[in-house]
């Protein structure tokens, strides 16, 4: 055994009673089994953690039957972005004309598909917040990354053991789970720009048919902060079912819920009157094909039992699933990541803007396309070539 080996075990005991200690890859929190001692550390500075609000039962349905507070590291990088993506688009316009051939006058019309270079370009000073880790699988994960992408979830406190071990002594040891990230600084910011040019890719892809190029220069302006998230998991039981909630634990926002399916006997209840509906629907029509000999009133009444029996199979479908969830949104844009406060964002660089091509600047693109029917705007168009609407310029 080397001495660098012997020296790291001498160092992974207990600072109180000397028993040796077992930390975990993925916590930053280590309680000792034999005192109880808390241990934690962080070797990133700047450190904060978001002020968990006090762990009292959130409203909901049901009876609390376990609550988990767990701290998801986040790096925020604040950084200059500037964003420029080239393609084109495709355009579709109807030409109609009147000819006359054989002596008489006809009315043709064709659709002309054509594909016009476009740019989108964003500048914009931001607080790009990611995940610390390759990937957190508990409910509600989804929903909290893009929540924190947008802002901050409340009042940010500087990273100390003492807060650690006071959110430990208010609450159950088994409750509190602190992640620990997996990245370093220097790395944080490469993860940072690789954050930003997908959601870049992903905005020229929504606008553009097709996309030849996207470039974008992140330019920090600050060293990576580590920022610690709470997220609350409740488990409650509603009429002799578990069913999950996930919260935002800094500012109580509801993230993600499962709910109870109501009225499933109900539900049951009219699906049984559709299966029994649908050979009795058959037969009438049956009946009235031999009355009456017509083909359209069997086709009526076949196309009616399908529609009755579908109806049937969807209540069905709709009380056997264990539950219903409610989700604030898990989706992240460009413009999510929060702007920087004026103080601290840079002077802006004139921009340059290309004749027949739309710029951008700030979270609010210009419009580009008709509200009437969709087809795509020029910069300056004041009618749409497609439908005439007039575009109200801002």
């Amino acid at each position: 055994m080397s001495t660098q080996e012997h020296a790291l075990i001498k160092t992974l005991r207990c600072p109180t009673c000397g028993a040796p200690l077992k930390p975990s890859a993925e916590s930053i929190l280590i309680i000792c089994n034999f005192c109880g001692e808390i241990i934690t550390e962080s070797p990133i500075s700047p450190h904060a953690i978001i002020k968990p609000l006090p762990l009292t039962p959130p409203e909901g349905l049901g009876q609390i039957k376990k609550m988990e507070l767990i701290l998801v590291p986040f790096f925020e990088v604040k950084a200059q972005v500037d964003m420029e993506a080239l393609g084109y688009q495709r355009r579709e316009r109807t030409e109609t004309r009147t000819v006359r051939r054989g002596g008489e006058t006809h009315i043709e019309t064709r659709t002309i598909v054509e594909y016009r270079p476009w740019r989108i370009e964003h500048h914009g000073a931001h607080a790009v917040r990611f995940l610390a880790r390759q990937e957190i699988t508990m409910f509600g994960a989804d929903e909290l990354q893009a929540s924190v992408a947008k802002s901050l979830g409340g009042e940010p406190l500087p990273f100390s053991a003492q807060l650690i071990k006071d959110l430990v002594s208010r609450n159950d040891s088994h409750s509190l789970v602190a992640l620990s990230p997996e990245w370093s600084q220097s790395e944080a910011v490469a993860k940072a720009g690789e954050t930003v040019y997908e959601a870049a890719y992903a905005r020229a892809k929504s606008e553009m048919h097709e996309v030849f190029d996207t470039r974008v220069n992140f330019k920090p302006l600050a060293k990576p902060t580590l920022v610690h998230e709470p997220l609350l998991l409740v488990r409650r039981k509603i009429q002799g079912r578990s069913y999950r909630a996930a919260y935002h634990w800094g500012n109580g926002q509801l993230l993600r819920e499962e709910l109870p399916i109501k009225n499933r006997g109900l539900m049951i209840f009219f699906a049984l009157l559709m299966f029994l509906g649908t050979p009795f629907l058959t037969q009438v029509g049956y009946n009235r094909y031999l009355a009456s000999g017509e083909n359209f009133i069997i086709i009526l009444f076949v196309v009616l039992s399908v529609i009755v029996l579908g109806i049937g199979i969807f209540l069905v479908v709709r009380a056997y699933k264990p539950h219903k969830v409610k989700s604030s949104g898990g989706k992240i844009t460009l413009f999510d990541f929060q702007k920087i406060a004026p103080g601290t964002q840079p002077q802006p660089q004139p921009q340059r803007r290309p004749t027949g091509a739309p710029s951008e600047s700030g979270s609010r693109p210009i419009p580009k396309f008709c509200p009437k029917c969709g087809d795509p705007l020029e910069p300056g168009q004041v009618f749409c070539e497609k439908c005439g609407y007039k575009i109200k310029q801002r």
